[in-house]
C-alpha cells in the first residue's frame, strides 16, 4: 500500500498544479494587445447655432435651414478622452445648383491657440434624392485628445437648403 500511495501522490499533486495554473502555465506570458473599439456619435441639426445672431434661420431640431443663407456651429463632445476620427458623414438636402452645403470638422488646440480644419464635406449640385449622404475618410489629423483639443462643426448653408445632421465615426 505504501508503494501505491507513493506513486499516486506525485500524480495527484501534478494534476492539482495543472488545474490551478492552467494549460499555458509555465510558458511565456503574452502581452495583451490593446483592444480598439469603433463607435459613432450623431450631431443633429438641433445642436447647431447661428454664428451671426442677426441671421434668419429655422432650426426644427431635425433640420436646419437659412432662408438667406448662414453659417452655424455645433460642439462635438466625445464620450472618451482620446479618439481617432475615421469618417464623417453629412446628411443634407441641396436642391440648388447655385450653392453647396459645406461642413467642416474643426479641432482647436487650446494651449497653442491653433485651429485646424480636419476635414470638409460639401454637397455638389442639386439633390436627385431627398437626402444626400456624403462622407469622407480623408481626415487629418485624425487624433483628438480632449485634454488638449476641443472640437466643433462649422456648417455653411446656402438659401433654401437643409442640413439634417452629421455622423462622426471614430476609434478609441
Amino acid at each position: 500500500m505504501a508503494r501505491t500511495s507513493r506513486l499516486w501522490i506525485p500524480v495527484l499533486v501534478g494534476l492539482l498544479v495543472a488545474v490551478v495554473i492552467g494549460p499555458t502555465g509555465g510558458g511565456a506570458v503574452e502581452a495583451s494587445k490593446p483592444r480598439v473599439a469603433t463607435a459613432s456619435i450623431v450631431v443633429s441639426a438641433g445642436a447647431f447655432v447661428a454664428i451671426d445672431s442677426g441671421s434668419a434661420y429655422h432650426n426644427e431640431g431635425f433640420y436646419l435651414a437659412a432662408p438667406s443663407g448662414a453659417s452655424f456651429l455645433a460642439p462635438v463632445v466625445f464620450p472618451v478622452p482620446v479618439v481617432s476620427i475615421r469618417r464623417i458623414t453629412l446628411y443634407a438636402f441641396d436642391n440648388s445648383d447655385g450653392g453647396d452645403i459645406c461642413l467642416s470638422l474643426i479641432r482647436v488646440a487650446m494651449a497653442e491657440v491653433a485651429v485646424r480644419n480636419q476635414v470638409e464635406v460639401c454637397t455638389t449640385g442639386a439633390s436627385t434624392v431627398d437626402v444626400q449622404v456624403l462622407d469622407s475618410t480623408a481626415i487629418s489629423p485624425r487624433l483628438v485628445n480632449t485634454a488638449l483639443h476641443g472640437s466643433y462643426l462649422w456648417a455653411s448653408i446656402p438659401a433654401g437648403q437643409l442640413l439634417f445632421g452629421v455622423k462622426i465615426t471614430y476609434t478609441y
